[in-house]
């Protein structure tokens, strides 16, 4: 009888185990350099978003999460800075190893998407540092039923860049190799950003000045025109105000530009705007992405930069400072 009741019990471990395995997946990772860091776990799941820090010791890390069905899942350091991604369902187990010099690099293992997918980004890391979108959209166009294509248009393409490709890319894409749970976040954002309003030809854009006084900047009013959003910061010191400056000392007569704050308050935004010495237009909008401006405009990321002609055209939307600087720049030489 004792031999039985063991028996018996031994199968209800087992039993256990093998429902808590189909419930949940693991992963199991090491990080190049061998580094002790807390990581950020975070990925949308069952109608939820989802996140736990967990902590690499000496290089090494493991985690568990559930996912009923396949979820791309990030991983970041304690700053939010992207380390890896990968595809996760429950009753999966994952492995990886992250080189923290080179997204890239990255391999893993484990499902049936992962390994291709770090297989192709080691590949061809140098057609996807030169132009990550054109690599997508090539890749989507030859592969329309394979879930890889799905992934890399969720994780790779620039959707602030031409949010009508990706519009257009997502639908090339055939129904089963889509997955609602992988696009239901993107489709959000395509409905935000491709609508008739936001491309529309851009009017005027309220903000409020210095003065706490309620103005509006009119694109239409100049042959070429910038518009700016972004939040206080180092990259916004570093990098929009001197292209903002250089843009103004060389064009003051025909370029307009708005230099535009969300900040949470009208605080932090007078703080970092004195420095600057400005006399283009600043202004702040409440509300930073969820404000009437943001999503008037279809602004999906901060920094943004909007770039329209003399009837108030959208010429460029994105969130590189160096590509708004050169399309003002041709349109001005035009």
């Amino acid at each position: 009888m004792k031999v039985l009741r063991l028996i018996y019990l031994l199968c209800l471990a087992l039993l256990a185990a093998a429902c808590s395995d189909s419930e949940q997946f693991r992963v199991n990772g090491s990080i190049k350099g061998k580094p002790t860091m807390n990581l950020r776990v975070e990925y949308f799941a069952d109608g939820a978003y989802r996140s736990a820090i967990t902590a690499s010791r000496e290089g090494e890390f493991e985690f568990f999460g559930r996912s009923s069905q396949p979820a791309i899942l990030e991983i970041t350091d304690y700053d939010h800075r992207p380390l890896a991604r990968l595809v996760v369902r429950n009753g999966e187990n994952y492995e990886l190893v992250i080189d923290p010099a080179d997204r890239l690099a990255t391999t893993m293992s484990g499902g049936d998407v992962n390994s291709r997918w770090s297989s192709l980004l080691r590949d061809n890391k140098d057609a996807i540092a030169a132009d990550a979108n054109a690599f997508v959209a090539s890749y989507v166009g030859s592969h329309p039923d394979e879930i890889l294509s799905t992934v890399l248009l969720m994780t790779l393409f620039d959707a602030s860049r031409d949010s009508k490709a990706a519009d257009s890319l997502l639908n090339i894409i055939n129904p089963t190799a889509r997955p609602s749970n992988l696009t239901e976040g993107f489709n959000y954002l395509m409905q935000r950003l491709v609508t008739d309003e936001t491309l529309a030809p851009v009017q005027s854009v309220p903000y409020l000045d210095f003065r706490d006084s309620l103005k509006t900047f009119a694109p239409d009013s100049f042959a070429v025109s910038i518009m700016a959003f972004s939040k206080t910061g180092a990259y916004r010191a570093d990098s929009v105000v001197p292209v903002l400056r250089r843009l103004h000392r060389k064009h003051k007569t025909t370029l307009g530009i708005a230099d535009f704050s969300l900040d949470a308050d009208t605080t932090a935004w007078k703080r970092s705007m004195r420095p600057d010495s400005a006399s283009w237009v600043q202004g702040w909008t409440p509300g930073s992405l969820a404000s009437a401006t943001a999503d008037k405009l279809g602004i999906p990321a901060l920094p943004y930069f909007v770039v329209c002609d003399s009837a108030g055209t959208q010429v460029y939307r994105g969130g590189h400072i160096g590509v708004a600087e050169a399309v003002a720049t041709s349109l001005i030489k035009k």
